[in-house]
């Protein structure tokens, strides 16, 4: 008697929250720091080699879509896929795979969450390249009810990029780059809402 109420009651918890997620994700993005190296053959045909790190302030803003797996009370898995603005250099569209862990027993409650977040995706620039995408943050989780949570989201966001190379108000096209490595790091603050 005592070991079927223990297993009906794990039972219980364990259905206590949904399996599948899915919302949607706004930020607000301040990026402080760029470091760049390029190398290319300029208009006259001479190599230039120029390497950089500056501090800065840019702002930009990003918005994702999200879909993902509760692997247990305290355990999320998802695949986010939005649109960011990378400081003044150009926009692109990432995709990421990030896992969240929520602190604290008890889905139906308001907890504190952390997460770390890795991806890709494209910069929409001509012609397209890659980018590479990290963050680690965490948060505060508002539960409005059982299916649906508010998110209040900060985060360290790193990004590995490859800019636009213009010189002397020239762009420099890509058969005459050798090497175009661009890496900022920004904080963003944010807002989330998953069901």
């Amino acid at each position: 008697m005592f070991i079927g109420a223990f297993v009906r009651n794990s039972n219980a918890q364990e259905n206590s929250f949904p399996r599948i997620t899915f919302g949607a994700e706004w930020s607000y993005i301040a990026t402080f720091q760029s470091g760049w190296h390029h190398n290319f053959f300029s208009p006259e045909g001479y190599r230039v080699d120029d390497a950089d790190n500056e501090f800065i302030f840019r702002s930009n803003a990003e918005a994702y879509l999200h879909a993902g797996y509760n692997i247990s009370g305290n355990w999320n898995i998802a695949l986010y896929l939005g649109m960011t603005g990378i400081s003044d250099l150009h926009k692109a569209i990432p995709a990421s795979i990030r896992g969240t862990y929520y602190i604290g027993d008890d889905p139906s409650r308001d907890r504190w969450f952390t997460y770390i977040d890795l991806g890709s995706g494209i910069c929409l620039k001509n012609p397209p390249q890659e980018i590479l995408t990290g963050k680690i943050g965490g948060g505060y989780r508002l539960s409005l009810s059982r299916n649906t949570k508010l998110d209040f989201i900060a985060a360290l966001r790193m990004t590995y990029t490859h800019p636009t190379i213009v010189y002397e108000d020239q762009i420099i096209p890509m058969e005459k780059v050798n090497r175009n490595n661009a890496y900022l790091s920004a904080i963003s603050f944010g807002i989330g809402l998953t069901f």
